[in-house]
Formats: structure tokens, C-alpha cells, sequence
């Protein structure tokens, strides 16, 4: 071996080395930038999402409790109260008008069955026409109360509970007897 030949292999090992600790420090820092570059997106993305539902649950608030929305609720449930109160009118002129039935046919004696055959088909139609209409009334009656008693139990029907104007909170249904 010559002189020469043993002067590359020093410097060739020391150029292997150095350029093994490029490598590896090029290599650190392309890794390095990639996890903060990852660590940087999923906060971003965190934030982004958080500050999502902050305004999706103020828009809801804002829709649901806003001013326009408290007027346009209370404004039903004061309207939904005055038709119950309505239908109730409707109910009592259908309950007399059944009573008034009653009352043109009580000259016939209480026993129906000793009435002449004509006057007691007469009696049935008019009795049941009657009736039929007040069952329809107080159905229309008691879907507007179910209507009105499930908004009254909902959580944001809470404001209007303590308006002294207020309706009642629950209305019972009719029973047609």
C-alpha cells in the first residue's frame, strides 16, 4: 500500500460521518416541521370546530329567545288560548242544542219505546245530527288543547309562565257525555 492510498480513507470516513450527521439532521427537521405542521392543522381544526358550535348554539338562542321569536310564541299562545276559549262558546251552543232536542220531544212521555214509530225515527235523527256536530266541535276543541298543553310543557315556553296575562299552563279535554 502506498502513501497515498492511505490518505482518502481518513478523509472519506470523515466526509461518510458528516455526511451521515447531515442526513440525520436533515431528516430531524423534515420530521420535526411535519409534526408541528400537524400539531398546528389539528389545533386549528379544533379551534375552528369550537368557534362552529359557539355560533351555531348562539344562532339557536338568537331563534329561539330573541325578541321577534318571544313575541311571535306568546302571540300564539294567547291566540291558541282565545280559539280554546272559542270552542268552548261552540261546545255549549252544541251541548243546549242537544238539550233543546231533548226538550221538543219530552210532551212524548219518558218512555221511547211507547212512541209512535214515526215520531221516534224523527227524534233519533234529530238527536243524533245533534250530537254528531258536538262531537265534531269538541274534537276540533280538544286537538287544539293537546296542541296548546304540549307547547305550554316545552322549555322555552318557560318565559311566558310568569306573565300575570298569562293562560293556563294545561286545559283539560271535553267529554262529549
Amino acid at each position: 500500500m502506498t502513501n497515498s492510498d492511505s490518505d482518502w480513507r481518513p478523509s472519506y470516513r470523515k466526509a461518510v460521518t458528516e455526511g451521515a450527521r447531515e442526513v440525520r439532521w436533515t431528516t430531524g427537521k423534515v420530521i420535526g416541521t411535519i409534526v408541528v405542521i400537524m400539531i398546528v392543522g389539528t389545533l386549528l381544526g379544533l379551534i375552528a370546530s369550537a368557534l362552529g358550535w359557539f355560533g351555531e348554539a348562539a344562532q339557536v338562542t338568537h331563534d329561539e329567545f330573541g325578541p321577534k321569536a318571544a313575541l311571535e310564541k306568546y302571540s300564539w299562545f294567547i291566540d291558541q288560548a282565545n280559539a280554546i276559549k272559542k270552542m268552548d262558546q261552540d261546545v255549549k251552543m252544541f251541548e243546549d242544542r242537544v238539550a233543546k232536542v231533548e226538550e221538543n220531544y219530552v210532551a212524548y212521555g219518558a218512555d221511547k219505546s211507547k212512541w209512535v214509530p214515526d215520531v221516534r225515527l224523527q227524534y233519533n235523527h234529530e238527536r243524533g245530527t245533534a250530537r254528531d256536530d258536538l262531537v265534531g266541535v269538541a274534537s276540533q276543541r280538544n286537538n287544539l288543547v293537546k296542541d296548546y298543553n304540549a307547547a305550554s310543557r316545552k322549555f322555552n315556553w318557560s318565559p311566558f309562565q310568569t306573565n300575570p296575562d298569562k293562560p293556563a299552563e294545561y286545559l283539560q279535554e271535553y267529554v262529549v257525555k
